[in-house]
């Protein structure tokens, strides 16, 4: 049975849409701008010092890092919005103790307490996959 209330899951489901707008407004702004960015300029140029070039080919890269981190996180928004009425949501995935409403509305695409979050943290680190 689930420790979360009717109120608590519109709470965690107003700030998971939030963030979800709040992000997908990034990624638009992000795509928007990449499509004007001063950085395919200096790539372009013929005579390009190679240092501006390293930075724009460094820029770029961070640019499409921060977009798949934000892809990332929309497809762990919409898993959690779609999983936000089972009976197991809002419990750790590892120990299946209760995560802490607080701790939903913060971050509603948490899959682990505290404390397991912690451990997985520290034993897979460098990884890409776990709670966001």
């Amino acid at each position: 049975m689930s420790h979360l209330t009717q109120q608590d899951r519109a709470d965690i489901r107003t700030a998971l849409e939030a963030q979800r707008g709040k992000l997908i407004k990034a990624m638009q702004s992000a795509l928007e701008e990449s499509g004007q960015t001063q950085f395919a300029e200096v790539l372009g140029r013929a005579s390009g010092d190679s240092a501006d070039e390293a930075l724009a080919v460094t820029l770029g890269d961070l640019s499409a890092a921060r977009l798949d981190h934000e892809v990332r996180t929309l497809q762990a928004l919409e898993i959690a919005r779609k999983r936000l009425d089972e009976k197991d949501f809002g419990l750790c995935e590892d120990c299946g103790a209760r995560i802490p409403v607080a701790r939903l509305a913060a971050n509603p695409v948490a899959t682990r307490c505290i404390s397991c979050q912690s451990l997985f943290e520290r034993t897979h680190a460098g990884q890409h996959h776990g709670s966001i």
